[in-house]
């Protein structure tokens, strides 16, 4: 055991460190009675976990230890005097990152990540409206790390803010608040976290939509939720006016059930078929259809799910029971059927194309390592029931990005022999177009020559009965001739 000290100044009025004691002349007594005195740390005693106890001794009498002292007590605490701090910078180390890709900020110490949160967290984005707060975001707070991510389902226009900046600011946001990020042991940060990124000005015509999709009130079970994908498939068809060729750009996937009547699965929509160059296939004619919602990219035709389930679901919220949402879907779908089911979506998750991961999503090869490394430490730091975090390697992105190159390689592919297949049949059928032609002319033909023939033969016949009508006139006119002269 060692006194503790506290700082007093001495007779020339200089601070000088003496033993904490209550019963000497520099100890201030209140007038209730109480002696309070400060504990000096810095520089007397290091940070670490301890143990306090007050101890009062008397003059010794003579007689046992234990009558001339006092003790309380132990209480166990901890010295704790540095302040947290950022600890290298925002992950991603890459200036462009993906809309609803998770940000991560590293502190030198794990930080107090009760709830609510003690921080306040802002985001801008630069030339918009839009200024996010902590409430409005997907935060996270484990260890050492605070990561946030935009939510691309809470109604951002996606085509207006991809290529923007935007900043973030972490800590006490306001002259007037009193969050602020703290140490475990309490000690706020100096100064606020700051940064700015942009977001990727990836080609959306080109990119796929991940979210979860809910279908409500269908009855289902674990043995048959797998053989309703077709069902499902059809319903998001259908709320999205989608032909029945482009059956292929929705991917279910983790199918379950719960509780009997309701289905939730994973869906992918994948972007419209591209040509080799990778670009979107548009449909040059210049009518509606041209630019029908078969051509939107899949983050607009997300965009149109979550609206019809905020309509149906604004009017429907208020009835007590699956029935009535029911019959409410199926009145508000009376004009063309469209909605005549309950579901909703969530959790979207934008994927960019090969090329735009390559090129905007990538992080710098002297970047790195020391990206792995501050991943690494985060995840080395979380405690609890949390999960490790999965650390990406530099050959496990090259990977990725390889077999997104590869899927997309494939689909280009599939394209082409598609469009040579259909090519082909195009081809077949104009030679059965023109084969029937010629047919039909031939056939023409034959009937003109028929009917040509037809005619020379009445023509004759014609002939031979006025031959014979004049030769009897002839003979007529002989006899009457005759007759007279007689």
């Amino acid at each position: 055991w060692s006194t503790a000290r506290t700082e007093v100044e001495d007779d020339d009025g200089k601070p000088t460190s003496v033993e904490v004691d209550f019963a000497a002349n520099y100890a201030e007594e209140s007038s209730y009675g109480y002696t309070s005195m400060k504990w000096k740390l810095a520089n007397f005693v290091s940070e670490g976990t301890y143990e306090i106890k007050i101890e009062t001794k008397c003059d010794q009498l003579g007689g046992p230890p234990d009558i001339d002292m006092s003790s309380t007590s132990i209480l166990s605490g901890v010295i704790d005097l540095t302040l947290p701090e950022q600890y290298g910078q925002a992950l991603p180390l890459r200036d462009t990152v993906l809309l609803g890709e998770e940000l991560v900020v590293v502190f030198t110490e794990a930080i107090l990540c009760e709830k609510p949160f003690t921080f306040d967290l802002q985001v801008i984005i630069d030339g918009t409206n839009y200024r996010f707060d902590r409430e409005e975001l997907q935060v996270v707070c484990e260890g050492r790390k605070v990561g946030f991510q935009i939510d691309p389902t809470v109604g951002i226009d996606v085509e207006q803010v991809i290529g923007k900046t935007f900043t973030v600011e972490i800590g006490k946001v306001g002259v007037d608040s009193l969050s602020n990020i703290f140490d475990a042991n309490g000690n706020a940060i100096e100064n606020n976290v700051k940064f700015s990124k942009t977001l990727a000005n990836i080609n959306l015509d080109e990119a796929s939509s991940l979210f979860k999709f809910t279908l409500e009130d269908i009855e289902c079970s674990d043995d048959i939720v797998g053989a309703l994908a077709d069902e499902v498939k059809d319903k998001i068809m259908k709320l999205l006016e989608l032909d029945t060729s482009d059956t292929s750009r929705i991917v279910l996937s983790s199918m379950i059930c719960e509780n009997g009547d309701t289905v939730i699965t994973t869906t992918t929509l994948l972007p419209p078929s591209t040509d080799g160059g990778g670009r979107s296939l548009r449909t040059t004619s210049s009518s509606s259809a041209a630019v029908g919602t078969e051509r939107l990219h899949s983050i607009n035709l997300f965009t149109k799910l979550r609206d019809l389930s905020q309509e149906q679901h604004q009017g429907g919220s208020r009835l007590s029971n699956p029935k009535e949402r029911k019959m409410f879907a199926d009145k508000d779908n009376k004009s063309d059927s469209k909605v005549g089911f309950l579901f909703n979506v969530k959790d979207l998750k934008i994927i960019a194309s090969a090329s735009d991961t390559k090129t905007m999503l990538t992080t710098a090869s002297n970047l790195l390592d020391q990206e792995e490394e501050l991943y690494k430490l985060v995840s080395s730091s979380k405690s609890g029931r949390h999960s490790m975090e999965v650390i990406m390697k530099k050959t496990d992105r090259r990977a990725i990005v390889d077999e997104i190159e590869m899927h997309e390689d494939a689909m280009i592919e599939e394209f082409h022999t598609h469009l040579q297949l259909e090519m082909k049949m195009q081809d077949e059928a104009g030679h059965q177009r023109e084969e029937a032609g010629r047919q039909h002319d031939e056939e023409m033909m034959r009937e003109m020559k028929m009917h040509e023939e037809e005619m020379l033969r009445e023509m004759k016949l014609l002939h031979v009965e006025l031959l014979v009508v004049t030769l009897a006139c002839i003979g007529i006119s002989i006899g009457a001739l005759l007759y007279l002269k007689k």
